[in-house]
Order: C-alpha cells, then sequence, then structure tokens
C-alpha cells in the first residue's frame, strides 16, 4: 500500500528512534527503497565523529542523494540549533515532499519533538515549515528483555564509565518507548516466541496509544511510518518531561548515560586474529 498523497504546506517529518543495533538503519534504507516517487529528503544524526549510518544509508540511494549528516553530538541537545537549521533549509530547496531523520541510538524523541517547537527573534516556530507527523521507535526484540529487566548500567556496556555518572540503560530504552507513535517490534525471528510476547506486553503497557508492528528486518509498508498524522503536540505537551530540554532542566544524553565516542586512525592495520580475541 503507497502512503497518501502529502499535504500542501509545511513538508511532514518522521523520526526514527532506538537503540544501538535494533535496526533503524535497516527501516530508513527499506524505506528509501520503496519511496514509489515520493521525494525524500534524509538526516542522518550519529553522536560519534564518523557517521556510520549516513555512509551505510548513501551506498544504497542514488548518487547525488547523500543524506545530511550531523556528527559528534545529539540532535536533541548539543547540535539542537544546527538540526534546526538542517531542516529548516530542506524545506526550503521546495523539492522535498517528506524529511526522514535518523536519530542517534543514545537519543531521546522527546527533545527532538521539542524542536519544532523551538522560537527566536529570527524564525518562526520549525513545524510553521516542517510537521513532526510520526515519531517511530525500533525495539530489538531479542535484547530488549535484558536491557529492562536486568540490573545493567552504563558502566557495564560502555568503557571508562566514573562511577559517580553511571546510570541505567533502561531509563534510555523506556524514554524511546514512551515518546512513540510507531513501534516496530523487530528480530522476532531472533527471539523465543514468549519474549516476544512479553515484549509486546510491556510496550502496550508503556505505550498503550502506540501502533505496533512485529517485523523481521524492519519490512513494514511506507504507510506504516509515513504520512500517518499520529503525532500529537497537545497530547505530548502534557507528558511531565515536555519542554525540560528548552527550560535547561534536561541533561544531554552524553552527560545523562556518559556515552562517549572516538575515532582510532593508523595506517598499521590491527591483527585480525587479535582484534578478533580481544572483542570477544
Amino acid at each position: 500500500h503507497s502512503p497518501p498523497p502529502p499535504k500542501m504546506g509545511p513538508v511532514p517529518v518522521t523520526v526514527l528512534s532506538g537503540f544501538l543495533g535494533s535496526g533503524k538503519t535497516t527501516l530508513l534504507r527499506r524505506l528509501l527503497a520503496q519511496r514509489e516517487g515520493l521525494r525524500v529528503a534524509v538526516l542522518v544524526n550519529d553522536m560519534a565523529e564518523v557517521n556510520i549510518d549516513a555512509e551505510l544509508v548513501s551506498s544504497g540511494t542514488p548518487q547525488g542523494e547523500r543524506p545530511v549528516e550531523m556528527t559528534n553530538g545529539c540532535i536533541c541537545c548539543t547540535l539542537r540549533e544546527d538540526f534546526i537549521l538542517e531542516v529548516r533549509k530542506m524545506t526550503e530547496q521546495g523539492r522535498f515532499d517528506y524529511i526522514l531523520i535518523e536519530s542517534t541510538g543514545v537519543g531521546e524523541p522527546m527533545p527532538v519533538a521539542e524542536a519544532f517547537t523551538f522560537e527566536d527573534s529570527a524564525f518562526a516556530p520549525l513545524r510553521t515549515v516542517a510537521n513532526l507527523d510520526t515519531m517511530v521507535t525500533v525495539v530489538d526484540c531479542s535484547t530488549f528483555l535484558n536491557h529492562v529487566q536486568t540490573t545493567q548500567r552504563v558502566a557495564q556496556a560502555f568503557d571508562d564509565v566514573p562511577e559517580e555518572d553511571d546510570q541505567p540503560l533502561s531509563h534510555l530504552l523506556l524514554d524511546q518507548v514512551e515518546c512513540a507513535n510507531v513501534l516496530l517490534l523487530n528480530k522476532t525471528d531472533l527471539a523465543p516466541p514468549e519474549d516476544v510476547a512479553r515484549v509486546r506486553h510491556m510496550l502496550a503497557t508503556l505505550n498503550p496509544d502506540a501502533k505496533v508492528y512485529l517485523t523481521q528486518h524492519c519490512d513494514v509498508p511506507l504507510a506504516a511510518v509515513l504520512n500517518t498524522q499520529m503525532f500529537d503536540f497537545t497530547k505530548v505537551a502534557l507528558m511531565p518531561g515536555w519542554l525540560k530540554d528548552m527550560r535547561g532542566e534536561r541533561q544531554s544524553e552524553t552527560d545523562e548515560y556518559n556515552v562517549a565516542s572516538f575515532v582510532y586512525r593508523r595506517r598499521r592495520p590491527f591483527h585480525p586474529a587479535r582484534l578478533a580475541g580481544a572483542l570477544a
């Protein structure tokens, strides 16, 4: 089924969220491959200096259609002003029917939604030119229960985390689920049926209004995530965390979860066997 044609006016936007490895980039590439004539602009955010996801997306798109890359920070905090400018540029070009945004795996969706209400003396709110249509969160069915139900903390998932900055990763996953309009319960083929049922029940409890799809390789029709008109600013504004970022009350993800990245560059390659042993 094709998504309904976009209406004249603000360009509709879908934001793709989800923890690292959940399948966001797979979903993005699938949507671009079956866009059926829809002119789509793409913005890919990566907290690291090298935007691996943008390179993967570029490899599957025609020449001249490279996505906009935003690296070394999160579009919901440290890169928010740059994000607003980039989205505004996309709309001003007048050649796109839709905008797809892939957020970093450690990003929280709510501050991204808040950015569409941001106002300053120079510009009207972003939502006057770009309409936040759908918030999609991809959930890895094979790891979600472990991340949510165990006591795993950031220090157990990432190196060099000071004890005083250590926090549960489960907080981030729950934030991503609670703010979504569409939840893709992905990798169902990698989890036992009873685990799939438990995760689905948990998602329905955390976010009863979201549309849930069970997927493998994020295989969903365009109409499931584009032009759904499911995002409601009035409703999300009632959530406890709304506008905390604008009021300066929210920590950035890099501070809250103490997630950091670096790039190691040397001309001499790693020894394959020793590298494999170190990562095992």
